[in-house]
């Protein structure tokens, strides 16, 4: 749904999936923060020029590491919505630093793990009102698959010859419930970003306000 209306707008649009998601499986035991962050600085330098990196959700963590390892290849990061580390945070460290200056997301209760704790899934109940509020009812997944755990607990190391080259975007979305606002303002506060949107939506815009979202992102890559 996205994807179209930036095309419609003259951007270039790549939609790789991770390692272990969508049309690129792999066990979930293979999986980590490293193979996520090797495979996207792959795609990415494959393209063969700079890119704007945008990360959703977890995905917050991916982008940070892979400018990390490749600044050059990145013109802008983009976290939507996204977890935002500092230096040798994980995103499980994330939730709890959140947790502990303000109060517990909904999401870290809605989380179930595994017995051998590599693997993690939400309950059913919990998939439409915390991450789809604001979306029709069309757009709800029954249910997500399992996610490896081993990726939400890998720390990033972050440095300002690396990362910090990199300017940096997020878009706040108000009224999600997966990273409440003031989580993400709070992560916000431990890593600054040059520039800070703000969007009356929920954890998804790509289906609650697509064309709101295609704007932005359109605008974040036009020459400054």
């Amino acid at each position: 749904m996205l994807a179209p209306l930036l095309t419609a707008r003259g951007d270039e649009v790549h939609t790789p999936d991770l390692p272990g998601h969508g049309q690129n499986p792999l066990e979930l035991a293979n999986i980590s923060i490293n193979v996520y962050s090797r495979y996207i600085s792959q795609y990415i330098d494959n393209i063969g020029k700079k890119v704007i990196l945008v990360g959703h959700s977890m995905s917050g963590m991916v982008i940070s590491k892979v400018a990390e390892q490749s600044p050059e290849l990145i013109q802008r990061l983009i976290y939507l919505s996204a977890y935002l580390p500092a230096n040798g945070q994980s995103l499980f460290d994330l939730i709890q630093s959140n947790k502990e200056a303000l109060n517990t997301a909904p999401i870290e209760l809605a989380m179930q793990m595994s017995e051998d704790k590599r693997s993690c899934s939400i309950s059913t109940a919990s998939i439409g009102p915390l991450f789809y509020n604001r979306c029709d009812k069309g757009f709800i997944p029954t249910s997500f698959p399992p996610q490896a755990t081993l990726p939400l607990s890998g720390k990033v190391t972050l440095t300002e010859e690396g990362f910090g080259r990199v300017v940096k975007t997020y878009i706040c979305c108000q009224d999600d419930q997966v990273i409440p606002v003031a989580h993400q303002r709070h992560m916000l506060k431990g890593q600054a970003c040059n520039e800070m949107v703000q969007l009356d939506c929920d954890h998804s815009p790509f289906y609650s306000c697509p064309e709101v979202l295609a704007a932005v992102l359109h605008s974040a890559s036009l020459p400054v």
